[in-house]
C-alpha cells in the first residue's frame, strides 16, 4: 500500500474507567480512615522554672526606707543570716534625727557609767573611813573601861575612908579638917568616874552608830548604783528602739539559696515591697509554669506535660514527662510572677496564671550520669490539652457556628 512505509496504524486506548474509579475510591478510603482514626492532640507551650515543693519563700520590706545592704543572688544562706538592712531614719535641720538621738543617748550612758565608777570609788573611801572610825572608837572604848573600873574601885575606897572619918569625928577622935579633905577627894574622884562613865556611854553609842552604818553600807551603795544602772538600762532600751527606728535588719527565716533580688542598695522601698526570694533546701522539686489567660482555658489537673530543661537541650537529652497537679484560678500580680523567678517573659500587663507540675522523674540522665533537678532551672513545657479525631478538628468551625446559632 502507499502508506505502508509509515508502519501499521495504532489507536491509543485511555485508562480504564474501572481502574480510575478504583484508585479514586482507594484514595477516598485512605483519607477517610485517616480522618476517622487519625488523632491530633492540642497543646499549649509555656515557660517556667524548677522550684522547691511549695514554691519559693518571698521576703518583703517590713517598713518604708532605703536599702543599705542586700544579699546577692545565688548565695547559700542559713537560718538567721542577714539578708538586707533597711534605713528608716528621717532628716531634720540637725541631721539624721535618730542619729542625733543615738549620739545623745550614748553620751548620757557614758556619763552614767563614769558616775558609777566615781560612786564605786567614793563608796570604797567612805567605807574605809567608817571602818577606821569603828576601830578607833572600839580601841578608845577598850582603854576607857579599865580606867573606869580603877576609878570606881578608888571611889569605893575613898567612900569607905570618908565614912570612917565621919564616924571618928562623931567620937571626937579625928579632926574636922581630915574629914573634909577625904570628902573632897571622894567628890573629885566621883566626878572623874561620872565623866568616864559618860565618855563610855558616848563611845558605845558612837560605836553602835558606826556599826549600823557599816551593816547597811553595802546595801545602800548597791541601791544607789542600782538606780544608776537602771537609768543606763532604760537609756540602752531607748537606744535599741532608736536603732530599730533608724534601721531594720531582715534575716533569713529558712536555709536555702537566694533565688532573686528585687531591691538593691540605695533603692527606696515601700512597706510590703518584695526584697528577695529564697529557695528552701531539703524539699522535693516541682515545676512552676506561667501561662497567659489565652492559654489557660483548657488546662486541667491530671493533664500530661512534656518538660524541656534549659540546661539540658532536649535535642540531646530528650524530654521528660510530668503531670499537672494544680492550676491557679486567680491571676497573679506582676510582682508575684517575678518573685517566682520564672522565665515566662509575658507581655507587659498580661494576666498570668500559675500551673504546678510534678515531674515523673526528679532526675535527668546526662552522659550516663543521673543529675538531680536543681531549684532555679529554667523550663519550657508543652501541656497536652485534649486529643480528638482529625475529622472533629476539621468540623470544629461548624460546631462553633452551630453553638453560636443556638
Amino acid at each position: 500500500m502507499r502508506i505502508s512505509w509509515l508502519g501499521k496504524p495504532q489507536l491509543s486506548q485511555p485508562v480504564s474507567v474501572v481502574m480510575a474509579t478504583g484508585m479514586a475510591v482507594l484514595m477516598v478510603a485512605v483519607i477517610t480512615s485517616i480522618m476517622v482514626f487519625g488523632t491530633y492532640t492540642r497543646r499549649v507551650r509555656v515557660h517556667g522554672a524548677v522550684v522547691p515543693s511549695g514554691g519559693a519563700i518571698h521576703i518583703f520590706a517590713p517598713r518604708t526606707g532605703r536599702i543599705l545592704s542586700s544579699m546577692d543572688e545565688n548565695v547559700p544562706i542559713k537560718i538567721g543570716d542577714r539578708l538586707a538592712t533597711i534605713g528608716t531614719d528621717t532628716t531634720s535641720a540637725s541631721g539624721e534625727t535618730e542619729l542625733v538621738v543615738k549620739d545623745q543617748l550614748l553620751q548620757q550612758i557614758a556619763e552614767l557609767e563614769k558616775a558609777i565608777v566615781r560612786r564605786r570609788h567614793l563608796n570604797q573611801v567612805e567605807k574605809q573611813g567608817l571602818e577606821d572610825q569603828h576601830r578607833a572608837v572600839a580601841q578608845e572604848l577598850l582603854h576607857i573601861k579599865p580606867q573606869l573600873e580603877q576609878t570606881e574601885e578608888y571611889l569605893s575606897v575613898l567612900k569607905s575612908r570618908s565614912d570612917k572619918y565621919r564616924k571618928l569625928i562623931s567620937q571626937g577622935i579625928a579632926v574636922e579638917r581630915t574629914f573634909e579633905t577625904a570628902q573632897e577627894s571622894f567628890m573629885q574622884v566621883r566626878q572623874e568616874a561620872t565623866s568616864l562613865q559618860r565618855q563610855r556611854t558616848q563611845l558605845e553609842g558612837r560605836l553602835a552608830e558606826i556599826s549600823t552604818k557599816l551593816a547597811g553600807f553595802d546595801a545602800s551603795a548597791d541601791l544607789a548604783s542600782g538606780e544608776l544602772r537602771q537609768r543606763i538600762a532604760t537609756m540602752k532600751e531607748q537606744l535599741a528602739q532608736s536603732e530599730a527606728r533608724r534601721s531594720i535588719v531582715v534575716t533569713a527565716p529558712v536555709g536555702g539559696t537566694v533565688a532573686a533580688v528585687f531591691s538593691h542598695v540605695g533603692q527606696i522601698v515601700a512597706a510590703g515591697s518584695p526584697l528577695l526570694s529564697i529557695l528552701p533546701e531539703g524539699k522535693n522539686m516541682e515545676v512552676h509554669l506561667l501561662a497567659e489567660s489565652r492559654s489557660i482555658g483548657f488546662v486541667r489537673e491530671g493533664q500530661s506535660v512534656m518538660l524541656r530543661y534549659a540546661g539540658y537541650p532536649y535535642q540531646k537529652f530528650g524530654q521528660y514527662p510530668g503531670v499537672v497537679t494544680n492550676v491557679s484560678r486567680v491571676t497573679l500580680r506582676q510582682e508575684e510572677a517575678e518573685l517566682d523567678a520564672l522565665a515566662a517573659q509575658p507581655k507587659p500587663g498580661a494576666a498570668l496564671y500559675r500551673i504546678t507540675v510534678v515531674p515523673n522523674h526528679p532526675t535527668i540522665n546526662a552522659y550516663g550520669k543521673v543529675e538531680t533537678l536543681r531549684a532555679g532551672m529554667r523550663v519550657e513545657a508543652d501541656i497536652f490539652l485534649d486529643t480528638r479525631a482529625l475529622y472533629q478538628w476539621v468540623l470544629e468551625p461548624f460546631y462553633s457556628l452551630r453553638g453560636r446559632a443556638t
